[in-house]
């Protein structure tokens, strides 16, 4: 008490009045006595706290909640930094309250969208065709499906090759390829996808055409080093023959006009037949399978028609057409093709 009554009676000799501190407070330093009229009076701090300093144009320090950060003055604008979850991590306050916004890349120019390629109808809904010609007319004649051409300048003794046709109902026509180019036959004909055909033009037995269609449908599961062959004969109505090996073996019998005989297995090798006019006997039978020195030779006991050499290769199968007469200037002959 003594000391402290000591310090007040020099601070009064000088007429100064030093203010004192609350109880348990830090002590608050004396004013001058000019010059401190404008000069605010330092709040006092709250009990055990800090005192707070600067003039009264300074706003406050807020106080931070519970377990938050403070808050500084000049940060109004800046949002309140989030308390963290209880046991997370604190989340930093952003300045403006929004995540930044990066600048956005520009945008390339899209590239131009490629063209689809036409699409090409699917081969499972095609058939094939192709067109003999085996009439003994003197003038070419050309040959169409529908609006499209399959044969032009086509003669006698002419094949052309297969050519793709749509599955369905069809119509043949065919006119004279020169002078007024009328029409000579025109017929309507179904056409099955996946399947050949050979459309065959013939002289009709009234002295018109006519159009033979010839399923070109081939052999299947054939054993090893084997082939497949038929005859068809398409030469003048009435006429009957029989396919004979040069051994005196018969490979088809009374084969009549218009009449396309069934495959018949042959092994690959190189043959020779001869075509001779039907013989009418019960007796002759014809060879199961054509095969050069397996049956007994008979020898060749008939005049031959005309004689010809086919060469069959193993899973190959073939048609000898038989075209022409005996009595005009296309005479008898064969054509022998690979269906």
């Amino acid at each position: 008490m003594a000391e402290n009554q000591m310090f007040r009676n020099v601070n009064n000799d000088f007429g100064i009045t030093t203010p004192v501190a609350p109880e348990g407070g830090r002590p608050v330093a004396p004013l001058p006595e000019n010059g401190n009229e404008n000069v605010p009076t330092t709040p006092v701090a709250p009990e055990g706290g800090m005192p707070v300093p600067g003039p009264e144009n300074v706003p406050e320090t807020p106080v931070a909640p519970e377990g938050g950060l403070p808050v500084f003055p000049g940060n109004e604008n800046i949002p309140t930094t989030p308390v963290a979850p209880e046991g997370g991590r604190p989340v930093a306050p952003l300045p403006g309250g929004n995540r930044p916004v990066f600048p956005s890349f520009p945008t390339f120019p899209s590239l131009p969208s490629i063209p689809s390629l036409p699409t090409f109808p699917s081969m499972q809904a095609f058939g094939q065709v192709r067109f003999l010609n085996a009439s003994t007319n003197s003038f070419p004649v050309n040959i169409s499906i529908d609006n499209t051409t399959y044969a032009v300048n086509s003669r006698f003794g002419t094949i052309t090759n297969y050519d793709w046709i749509a599955d369905g109902f069809h119509t043949v026509t065919v006119r004279r390829a020169t002078g007024l180019r009328t029409i000579l036959l025109q017929q309507t004909f179904p056409f099955t996808a996946g399947e050949k055909v050979t459309m065959v033009l013939v002289d009709s037995s009234s002295g018109g055409l006519n159009m033979v269609r010839v399923s070109d449908t081939r052999c299947t599961n054939l054993p090893y080093n084997a082939g497949c062959y038929r005859i068809a004969n398409m030469s003048y109505s009435g006429s009957s023959y029989d396919l004979m090996l040069y051994g005196g073996e018969t490979v088809f019998r009374n084969v009549t006009f218009q009449e396309v005989t069934p495959y018949k297995q042959a092994m690959a090798g190189s043959y020779q037949f001869y075509v001779t006019n039907s013989n009418n006997f019960s007796v002759v039978r014809e060879i199961p399978i054509i095969i050069i020195g397996t049956y007994p030779a008979s020898g060749m006991n008939r005049q031959p028609l005309v004689s010809f050499q086919v060469d069959i290769a193993a899973g190959r199968n073939y048609t000898s057409y038989l075209i022409g007469n005996t009595w005009s200037d296309n005479s008898l002959r064969v054509l022998t093709v690979e269906d």
